[in-house]
């Protein structure tokens, strides 16, 4: 175990020599990895064949690296918008095809194992970054029926390489946190039950003990952060069948890292981990393993949200009351699947004591009140982009009023709502489901400014990675 945490080390400080950069978005499509996967076929130590073809007929390609006898079998982005680990095969791709001072694990990786890599099982879903494929089937609910054309070309690669381990990588919401903790699960992993009896077979215990030692060595890295994927049996999901066919199943699920909104810190743990799976599967090291450590894996408890303002003051009806308000954020594409914008929603009020947040305020002795519309109608964008935001949130505005139909994008660049129907008064409450627009004073004066759901400090005016909404 300490050469496999030293290792991991070397891998995590040299990683950036491996970073595919074409794929730092995550929204990327099938037409961007594709010129990738042509550049491996001009490689000696890869073979490339395509498994079959997408509803839409976009090619689903198998890659292989090695000529052992050990088979492991990495199948990714089933669900079309969970590109964490896609990214990541594409740096582990870089890192077997270069050439520096890991040459020694890659002859022997290439020596021992047969490394079969399915990038992008749903590349249609992709296509307009959404969890489902072209015929809105959840793929990881059709390993049964096999409806869809993509199960199909997943199950028989599976049944063509009968593989002695499987992973199944996926992203799961970031609002995941490993147990009743402040910690994000960066990483959850599962050894998928078999049965509805949770039967503990020799295949599943040699899943569950890699699992253990990848806790260990990722724990180094990103202590507290791992948890454990809810493991109820699932009879139409690919991982739990794949276990009992008899391939040890290793799921792992990309979930959130603060500030990381493309996911790029989250590929990084990625790479380190598969890497540090195919070491320890060629050297039969998670053997050694002990079952009751994987039980000793929190599990995810859905804990955190993205913005939690605690014990603010909010008056209603001449009464006071000390509240905190939990605020989620969901993407929304719009304008194709490369382009996305946030809204929230208020997600509770109350106690929220045993919830955290990405970002977690105690405004103890601070009022809130509900914004307003500024009364004044602008013609343009200009007259907007020009505007004193900072002025109009200490004279209780959150919203403009824009007369004019030149505006085409679906939200607000601007740290303010638009309203773009004059006739428009709505009223913005503060209750759950509604979207977060209120201001917060203190002593009397407007001190921070919440628009959509991201807070402001009116004494430093960011706006990066942000957006109002439109309002029509």
């Amino acid at each position: 175990m300490p050469q496999d945490i030293d290792i991991a080390y070397q891998l995590y400080y040299s990683y950036p020599h491996y970073v595919e950069r074409s794929l730092t978005y995550r929204r990327f499509k099938h037409s961007d990895i594709i010129p990738l996967i042509e550049k491996l076929k001009e490689k000696n130590n890869f073979a490339i064949k395509e498994a079959g073809r997408s509803a839409y007929g976009r090619s689903i390609n198998l890659i292989k690296y090695g000529e052992g006898d050990i088979k492991i079998f990495l199948w990714s982005q089933m669900h079309g918008d969970e590109s964490t680990a896609t990214m990541a095969i594409f740096d582990i791709l870089n890192f077997l095809n270069a050439n520096d001072n890991f040459n020694d694990f890659r002859r022997e990786l290439f020596s021992k194992a047969s490394i079969y890599f399915m990038p992008m099982v749903n590349p249609d879903g992709a296509e307009i970054f959404q969890r489902r494929n072209s015929h809105q089937i959840d793929i990881n609910r059709d390993a049964a029926a096999l409806r869809s054309p993509e199960a199909k070309i997943l199950k028989d690669t599976f049944d063509e390489l009968q593989a002695g381990f499987g992973f199944n990588l996926h992203d799961q919401k970031i609002n995941y946190s490993a147990g009743h903790t402040f910690k994000s699960a960066t990483l959850s992993f599962l050894a998928p039950p078999e049965d509805y009896n949770y039967t503990l077979s020799a295949v599943r215990s040699n899943a569950i003990k890699l699992i253990t030692h990848l806790y260990t060595i990722l724990s180094s890295f990103i202590p507290g952060h791992i948890g454990k994927y809810p493991s109820e049996f699932e009879p139409r999901a690919f991982g739990d069948n794949f276990q009992k066919l008899g391939t040890s199943t290793i799921l792992i699920e990309s979930g959130g890292w603060e500030n990381d909104i493309e996911k790029q810190f989250v590929r990084k743990m990625n790479f380190i981990a598969l890497l540090a799976s195919f070491k320890c599967i060629i050297e039969q090291s998670y053997k050694l393993q002990a079952l009751d450590t994987y039980d000793e894996i929190p599990f995810n408890e859905c804990d955190l949200m993205n913005l939690i303002i605690r014990n603010v003051t909010y008056k209603r009806n001449g009464t006071d009351c000390k509240i905190d308000i939990g605020i989620n954020r969901t993407e929304v594409n719009f304008n194709g699947a490369k382009n996305f914008y946030f809204k929230s929603s208020i997600e509770d009020i109350g106690d929220l004591s045993i919830f955290f947040g990405y970002e977690d305020y105690n405004l103890d002795g601070m009022e809130i009140i509900t914004g307003t519309t500024y009364p004044e109608q602008f013609k343009s964008i200009s007259e907007i982009e020009n505007l004193n935001f900072v002025k109009l949130y200490e004279e209780g505005y959150t919203n403009v009023i824009l007369n004019s139909n030149q505006l085409k994008e679906e939200f607000s660049r601007f740290p303010i709502n638009i309203i773009t129907n004059p006739d428009l008064k709505p009223e913005f409450e503060i209750k759950t489901g509604e979207i977060p627009n209120f201001l917060i004073k203190k002593g009397g004066k407007v001190r921070y400014s919440v628009v959509n759901g991201f807070i402001i400090d009116i004494k430093n005016l960011l706006w990066e990675n942000k957006n109002g909404v439109i309002i029509s």
